[in-house]
């Protein structure tokens, strides 16, 4: 709550979300009563878990569940301000449901909504009782609470609090993180018990990476709110301080021996989320960039998918190579004399980026190389020849 009165009180320029099936919808002051029940549907679901149901690992997965979701709301609009321009003049209306809804516009500004938190807690409230045993016996309560659930997604729309994309996007995250804590992480316990330990969490190298990527976000949030014109100062200090830490983490990590397994995975996620921020904030003056981010997408999501697979079918390690690492420095110096606010022909600036995407696209057919042969190895599709760590494990 904190976070969002800071976001909502905070000076910048907004995004105005719309489309064509927001005109289409019409206003209907009835439905303030179910988006009004929404708060009390919430926090008796929270005390509910809390306090009566004896399933720690359900009160974990429900309480998981809100804590991703409003934090990525909360960094959706700090680094996409937005907000919508739906909302009827009610100045000529009357009756207790109207005065409702105009008070309900007065305490709530239409900025801020996506995705739209109204539909991802109630979504994830009643995932939640429907996984609990006790609540999915009682069919009428069950009857009930989806119906509630359905009436506060259709409120936000036609009470003109929220847009199609906003409530839409609110579904697909639920349907993301049910699939996390309810899925993934049941299936893969034991293994991921092994990884994500206080040891293995709290060291050096991970505060590193974790400052990494608390920059990203700083760098995405100037841009957005604020523009690269005239803060080019302040986002070269921010590349400047990311390389930093990305040149400091994995030595520390070596020299002190911190090496864990979180690490190998904290440590890239937070050298691809600055790569792709740097990226992004760059599209609109150089269009050759957008081919660079596509490509950067594409190898991304093939290794996100494919270092999970190896990393759970096998002992293979996530380790970086020096194709991956070239690439990571090329990016960040190529980003670099392009924030600086040197001004540099095109066909200069063409070329660096260029080069950026020429490393992307070595590491990447590198990376996909690597993945192939140590499957093939578990598969015993391949001889024993193999590379290996100074531990005895595979590298990737």
């Amino acid at each position: 709550m904190l976070s969002f009165t800071l976001v909502e009180k905070s000076e910048a320029r907004i995004h105005i979300i719309h489309s064509l099936a927001d005109d289409r919808i019409p206003f209907c002051p009835y439905f303030i009563i179910p988006y009004v029940l929404w708060y009390f549907f919430l926090i008796g679901t929270i005390v509910y878990f809390a306090l009566f149901c004896s399933s720690k690992k359900e009160y974990y997965q429900y309480i998981g569940t809100l804590a991703v979701g409003m934090t990525l709301f909360i960094l959706v609009s700090y680094v996409y301000p937005n907000g919508q321009n739906l909302r009827p003049d009610l100045s000529g209306e009357s009756g207790v449901f109207v005065s409702a809804v105009r008070y309900l516009y007065k305490i709530d500004t239409p900025t801020n909504i996506f995705p739209s938190i109204h539909v991802f807690n109630s979504v994830a409230s009643c995932i939640a009782l429907f996984q609990n045993e006790r609540c999915r016996k009682n069919r009428l309560f069950t009857a009930a609470q989806t119906v509630l659930t359905v009436s506060i997604v259709l409120a936000t729309m036609f009470l003109k609090q929220h847009c199609v994309s906003d409530v839409m996007t609110a579904l697909i995250l639920n349907i993301l993180c049910y699939q996390l804590f309810y899925r993934v992480i049941p299936a893969r316990q034991e293994k991921l018990a092994e990884i994500f330990t206080r040891k293995e969490i709290l060291t050096v190298p991970n505060l590193l990476s974790f400052i990494r990527l608390g920059l990203a976000v700083l760098f995405l949030g100037i841009c957005e709110r604020h523009g690269m014109r005239g803060n080019r100062p302040v986002l070269t200090m921010i590349i400047m301080a990311a390389a930093a830490t990305d040149f400091l983490d994995g030595r520390i990590a070596r020299a002190f021996h911190q090496v864990s397994k979180i690490g190998r995975i904290l440590d890239p996620l937070a050298d691809k989320a600055m790569q792709a921020v740097m990226l992004a904030c760059l599209m609109s003056r150089y269009p050759l960039v957008k081919l660079v981010l596509i490509l950067f997408a594409v190898k991304e999501t093939y290794m996100l998918v494919m270092g999970w697979k190896v990393m759970m079918e096998t002992e293979a390690t996530g380790e970086a190579q020096w194709h991956g690492k070239l690439n990571t420095a090329v990016s960040y110096v190529v980003v670099m004399v392009l924030t600086a606010g040197v001004r540099l022909p095109y066909s200069t600036a063409n070329v660096l980026i260029g080069a950026c995407a020429v490393c992307m696209a070595m590491s990447f057919a590198m990376y996909a190389s690597e993945f192939r042969q140590i499957l093939e190895r578990k598969n015993g599709l391949m001889g024993p020849k193999i590379r290996r760590n100074s531990d005895g494990r595979d590298w990737i």
